[in-house]
């Protein structure tokens, strides 16, 4: 129980629902409302911390997907740019020969 206490305030998930099954293991039936609470808190616990997993590993995909998305993007502007320039240039140097022309 002492254990317990030192580590309910900010449980890590794997010790405190391990720590809740022994503590519901060693209080078998003397007393089976805690038995039950006992269990019901570690896998309550186990499910919150393997929710946070998911959603974390979830965010970081979609942070990295929209990472390469906007690096794609860029790079796509870039080019678009370069080729821009290139096309204003040309134009522009036809012009100034049909003005050297004329």
């Amino acid at each position: 129980r002492e254990a317990l206490a030192w580590v309910c305030h900010f449980p890590p998930g794997s010790v405190y629902g391990q720590l809740c099954q022994l503590l519901a293991m060693a209080t078998g039936d003397r007393d089976p409302l805690a038995t039950a609470g006992l269990l019901a808190e570690s896998l309550s616990v186990t499910t919150r911390h393997q929710l946070l997993a998911i959603l974390h590993a979830r965010t970081r995909k979609k942070r990295k997907a929209a990472a390469a998305a906007a690096r794609g993007d860029i790079s796509d502007q870039l080019q678009g740019l370069s080729l821009q320039e290139g096309d204003s240039r040309d134009s522009q140097d036809s012009r100034d020969s049909q003005d050297s022309q004329d």
